[in-house]
């Protein structure tokens, strides 16, 4: 799990703004289901792991689950429900970054902004923090044995040596 966070991150600082953004939005639902009975993911876990960790997005759960769903799934920019879409900034040499911010233009059309590496930072530090608090419990530590995590020493029996995720 730190290496998924930490590509993620890698992948926000150089530039790489989809696998940033994708890979930041699917973390809420790896965490809600490594903290589930059944291990699997709902709708529900999603946001009410994002509820609880990543305080800057407690009161649009709904929208950032309907956004992760729609952009991951359509790759659409424009939340399932909702009536605005949103554009997503990052760092220019020209333009600041907007964050949490929606703005409606003279004819009427609205647009929410969300930067990047702010919603990398903010759902990547909520995960190392539910991490810290919840990784060593038995259910999180049963769900893991199934994450498909980095195993440099390859896999024992099958194939050694060689780097794999698994």
């Amino acid at each position: 799990m730190d290496e998924l966070i930490r590509q993620i991150r890698a992948a926000s600082a150089v530039g790489l703004h989809y696998l940033a953004l994708f890979g930041a939005l699917s973390l809420p639902d790896i965490c809600g289901s490594l903290a589930s009975e059944r291990g699997s993911a709902t709708p529900t876990t999603y946001k009410e792991w994002l509820k609880a960790n990543v305080p800057e997005h407690a009161q649009q759960a709904d929208l950032i689950y309907a956004l992760r769903s729609s952009l991951l799934h359509q790759g659409r920019a424009k939340p399932h429900g909702s009536l605005l879409p949103v554009a997503f900034t990052f760092p220019s040499p020209n333009a600041g970054q907007l964050h949490n911010l929606s703005v409606v233009s003279p004819s009427g059309e609205g647009t929410g902004f969300m930067s990047i590496p702010m919603l990398v930072q903010e759902i990547t530090t909520g995960a190392e923090r539910w991490l810290t608090q919840y990784g060593d419990t038995n259910r999180v530590k049963k769900n893991m044995e199934k994450f498909a995590r980095y195993r440099p020493e390859g896999l024992p029996g099958i194939i050694a040596g060689a780097p794999v995720i698994a």
